[in-house]
């Protein structure tokens, strides 16, 4: 679990375990198996971040694995 800064005062915990410990779907037909891709993926609520690297807007949830979560997933890869 860590904390992404979305706002002044405002922070965000993310797991980096899995997808689906950062789910809020009521019902979830895949099962609990912290699959990366997930079409039935319901967030918690949106929270929107400016990358530190390149200045483009990213959904915090998006970027759940990476290393920097202060940076979007394009500027992780690279």
């Amino acid at each position: 679990m860590t904390k992404v800064s979305v706002g002044e005062h405002l922070w965000v915990n993310v797991s980096r375990k899995s997808l689906c410990d950062n789910c809020a779907a009521q019902v979830c037909l895949l099962g609990k198996g912290g699959k990366q891709q997930c079409s039935s993926f319901r967030s918690p609520f949106l929270a929107m971040r400016k990358c530190d690297c390149c200045g483009r807007p990213y959904e915090v949830f998006e970027n759940f694995r990476a290393l920097d979560l202060q940076r979007c997933r394009d500027c992780n890869l690279a």
